[in-house]
């Protein structure tokens, strides 16, 4: 079953990646919601057993279909903020339990978000007005997750950390290129760049918490 929902979820995401290239509004509105549907059913059945960490990425997938949801709405950008919000606590949360509680942080894993954080910030305050405290408050929350990914290093298998590591930097990245967007100055191919960047980022997050193991020490 889960060969069966992977490839579910790769037809999803090049339906919906066709569908911002071409302008298929009817294909987007079916493909998207899709895409963390069959990415979950894809996670359910490609682990076992009910450690306390397989829920909490369930979770995390299920607040990230409710953020994808939300911002296909007109004036729902807070909501969808609020529920992607949720999903990065979650996999906070779940990658505590998979080898962040006693893993270990390098100095530059901190300093990449740190950094990225005051240049978006810098770049995005003029444009915020009343969404400064909401935006502030889920970058705070995005960049933890990427510090919290990178600080599972030694304490699961190579292979997990790594994508995971990717992952949530694909994740800021994608959300950076929103925000941007929104908030200072149009990007040409944004649609597609934010979308794909996404993608890349869940799917990739999701496999390494499908490989997380004990920590093989081959890097």
């Amino acid at each position: 079953m889960k060969s069966f929902w992977l490839i579910f979820f790769v037809i999803s995401a090049t339906a919906e990646l066709s569908a911002i290239m071409f302008d298929l509004t009817p294909v987007h509105l079916v493909a998207k919601p899709l895409l963390m549907s069959t990415l979950l059913l894809y996670f359910i059945f490609a682990t076992k057993g009910y450690p306390a960490w397989r829920t909490l990425v369930g979770i995390a997938l299920v607040c990230s279909w409710a953020g994808d949801v939300f911002l296909m709405v007109d004036n729902r950008f807070v909501e969808g903020l609020s529920a992607f919000l949720l999903a990065h606590v979650f996999y906070i949360s779940a990658y505590h339990k998979t080898g962040a509680s006693n893993g270990q942080l390098k100095p530059q894993d901190i300093l990449k978000f740190v950094l990225f954080g005051i240049v978006l910030i810098w770049m995005l305050y003029p444009g915020l007005d009343d969404l400064l405290i909401p935006v502030a408050v889920y970058a705070l929350i995005l960049l933890s997750m990427g510090v919290w990914a990178h600080k599972r290093r030694g304490a699961t298998s190579t292979t997990s950390f790594r994508l995971v590591a990717v992952g949530a930097v694909l994740f800021v990245v994608s959300d950076g290129l929103l925000a941007f967007n929104r908030f200072v100055t149009e990007i040409p191919a944004e649609r597609i760049l934010v979308m794909s960047t996404y993608i890349a980022a869940q799917f990739t997050i999701v496999q390494g918490l499908i490989k997380h193991e004990k920590p093989d020490h081959s890097g």
